[in-house]
C-alpha cells in the first residue's frame, strides 16, 4: 500500500479505500452531488488558481477602502510616519510588535497612500495561507476536500474582521508554513532527529511573533510536538536538549533583535513597557460586554468545532500516517483555541488564527455524503453572511467618500488636529502632525486602557484640548466601554470653543468634525 501511495498519490488511494462506503449508484441527493463535485483529482496549481479567484471575490467589496478598520488605519499611519523618522513605542505608542508596522511601512514604500498596497499584500497573504491549508488537507483527504478547506478559510476571514490587513491575516501564513513543515517532517522522522526542519519552523514562528505575540501558543505547541516526536523516535536526551535550545533561540531571535535595536537607541524601557508590561496594566471590560463578545466568537467557531467532533466520531482512516497527520491537526486546533481562551481578548479578529487548523481538520468530512452537504451549507452560510457583514461595515465605519467629505469640510487649518474618536486616517490624508504619542483613539478613551498606556487618559486629553487643536474628530454618542471622564474633559472645551463643521454616519453612531471658533 505504501508503494501505491507513493506511485499514484493520495487522491487515488483515498478513493480506493473510501469507495465501498458509497455502494451502488442511487438517486442523486445534495450529499451525492456535492461529494462528487470535485471527484476528479485536482492539481495543486488548479486549486491555487481557484483559491486566488475566491480570495479576490471575497475581498472585492472593501478592497481599497482606507477606512475598512480603525486598527488598520492606525497601522498604516504608523508605517508612514516611520518612513519620516518616527519610532514606534517612543513617538507613537502601541503594543503590537515592530514587524507589523514594518509590513505597513513597506506598503507605503510601494507608492500612493499605501491602502491599495497593504490590501494587496494582505490578499496575497490570505491566498498563500489558503494554499497552505489546501496543501495540508491533501495529506488527509482528496483534492476536492483540499479546495473546500482553502475556500472555507478565505470565507471565514470576512466573518471575523480579516477582510483586509488585520495582524493574523499576515502572521497566519508563516505559522501555516511552520505547521506544514512540522506535520510533514515529523511523519518521517527517525532517531536522527528533526533539528533542521525544527529550526526552519521555529524561525517562521519567530517572524510571526514579531507580527503579533499571541502566536506564542501555537509556537509552544509546534515546539512541544517536535520534541515529543523526536523523543518517541529514540532521540538521545542530550541531543534533545540541544535541539530545544536551538529551536527556542530561533523563535526568540527576531524579538531579541528588536529589543537590542531599541536598547542601542536608548529606548529599551519604552520597548519593554509597550511590548511586555503594558498588557499587564490593561483593565477589564464590563461583564455584559465580555459575555456578548464571547457569544459572538462562539457563534463563529461552534460550527467548525462540531464538525471536528463529528469527523473524529465517524471517520476512521485506514492508514496510520493519515491518522498521525489528523492527530497533529487536531492538537494544533486545540492549542490555537486554548491560546484564544487564555489570552482572553474576546474580539472577533482574535479568532482568525483558529481558521487555519480548523479548516484542515473539518475537510475530511467532504468524503461522506452528509459531510459534503454540511460543508456546502457552511460555505454558503459563511459566504453570504460575510458579504452582508462587509456591506453593513460600509454604513457604520464610513467609506472613502465619507473620509474625503470630512477632509473637505474640515478645510484648511494650521496645527495638529485631534482624533479623539473616529478615523485615524484623518491624520494621514491631511498629512498633519499628531497632538499626542497616543494617537490610537482607544488608548485615550477606552475604559480598559486606563493605566495600560503609561499615561492618565483624562490628563492627556485635557492637555491636548488646552492646546486648542484646530480640528477635533469625535463620534457620538458615547459607546458603552468608553471612559466618560475623558469624554467629559473633551466636550467641556468643544461646547465652549468649537462648532460642528460636518456630521456623517448611517449607523448607531455618527462621526463629527468640530472646528475651533477663533
Amino acid at each position: 500500500m505504501l508503494d501505491l501511495v507513493q506511485n499514484h498519490g493520495i487522491d487515488r488511494v483515498l478513493r480506493f479505500n473510501r469507495e465501498p462506503r458509497y455502494g451502488k449508484p442511487q438517486a442523486a441527493g445534495l450529499g451525492q452531488v456535492t461529494a462528487g463535485l470535485f471527484s476528479s483529482p485536482l492539481s495543486f496549481v488548479q486549486i491555487s488558481v481557484v483559491l486566488l479567484i475566491v480570495a479576490v471575490l471575497a475581498r472585492a467589496q472593501v478592497f481599497g477602502s482606507a477606512v475598512v478598520n480603525v486598527d488598520e488605519q492606525f497601522y498604516l499611519l504608523v508605517g508612514g510616519r516611520m518612513l519620516h523618522g518616527a519610532l514606534p513605542f517612543v513617538d507613537i505608542f502601541d503594543r503590537k510588535p515592530i514587524g507589523l508596522f514594518l509590513i505597513y511601512a513597506a506598503a507605503r514604500l510601494l507608492g500612493g497612500s499605501g491602502v491599495i498596497a497593504y490590501h494587496s499584500l494582505a490578499l496575497l497573504s490570505a491566498w498563500g495561507t489558503a494554499c497552505m491549508v489546501a496543501s495540508m488537507t491533501r495529506r488527509v483527504a482528496p483534492s476536492g476536500a483540499a479546495l473546500v478547506a482553502g475556500i472555507l478559510y478565505l470565507l471565514y476571514l470576512d466573518l471575523a474582521g480579516g477582510e483586509a490587513g488585520q495582524a493574523p491575516v499576515f502572521y497566519n501564513l508563516p505559522v501555516a508554513v511552520a505547521a506544514w513543515i512540522v506535520m510533514t517532517k515529523s511523519a518521517t522522522a527517525t532517531e536522527r532527529g528533526l533539528r533542521g526542519p525544527g529550526l526552519a519552523a521555529m524561525a517562521l514562528i519567530g517572524v510571526a511573533l514579531q507580527i503579533k505575540y499571541s502566536v506564542v501558543f501555537e509556537g509552544l505547541f509546534l515546539g512541544g510536538w517536535l520534541l515529543a516526536v523526536s523523543y518517541a523516535r529514540g532521540r538521545a536526551i542530550k541531543d534533545l536538549a540541544i535541539d530545544a535550545v536551538i529551536w527556542v533561540g530561533a523563535a526568540l531571535f527576531p524579538t531579541v533583535m528588536a529589543a537590542s535595536v531599541y536598547a542601542m537607541l536608548g529606548h529599551f524601557d519604552a520597548w519593554m513597557f509597550a511590548n511586555v508590561f503594558s498588557i499587564l496594566h490593561r483593565g477589564s471590560e464590563r461583564p455584559e460586554t465580555v459575555a456578548m463578545r464571547i457569544a459572538a466568537m462562539a457563534a463563529l467557531t461552534v460550527p467548525l468545532v462540531l464538525s471536528i467532533v463529528a469527523r473524529r466520531w465517524t471517520d476512521r482512516p485506514t492508514h496510520e500516517w493519515v491518522r498521525a497527520h489528523l492527530r497533529f491537526i487536531d492538537w494544533w486546533a486545540a492549542s490555537a483555541l486554548l491560546g484564544v481562551i487564555v489570552f482572553g481578548t474576546w474580539l472577533n479578529h482574535y479568532a482568525l488564527p483558529l481558521f487555519v487548523p480548523f479548516s484542515v481538520a473539518v475537510a475530511p468530512l467532504w468524503t461522506r455524503r452528509w459531510g459534503a452537504a454540511w460543508l456546502c451549507l457552511v460555505l454558503l452560510a459563511v459566504g453570504i453572511t460575510g458579504q452582508r457583514l462587509l456591506s453593513r461595515h460600509s454604513l457604520t465605519r464610513g467609506t472613502n467618500a465619507d473620509l474625503a467629505m470630512a477632509v473637505s469640510a474640515a478645510g484648511r487649518f494650521q496645527g495638529c488636529p485631534f482624533v479623539y474618536d473616529g478615523m485615524t486616517a484623518f491624520y494621514d490624508v491631511t498629512d498633519s502632525c499628531l497632538p499626542t504619542t497616543r494617537a490610537f483613539p482607544a488608548h485615550l478613551q477606552s475604559r480598559n486602557e486606563r493605566g495600560g498606556t503609561g499615561i492618565d487618559q483624562v490628563d492627556e486629553v485635557t492637555r491636548i484640548m488646552a492646546g486648542r487643536p484646530a480640528r477635533v474628530m469625535s463620534m457620538e454618542p458615547a459607546y458603552p466601554e468608553e471612559n466618560l471622564a475623558a469624554r467629559a474633559a473633551v466636550y467641556r472645551v468643544l461646547r465652549k470653543d468649537y462648532s460642528v463643521l460636518y456630521r456623517f454616519g448611517r449607523g448607531p453612531r455618527s462621526f463629527v468634525i468640530y472646528g475651533r471658533r477663533d
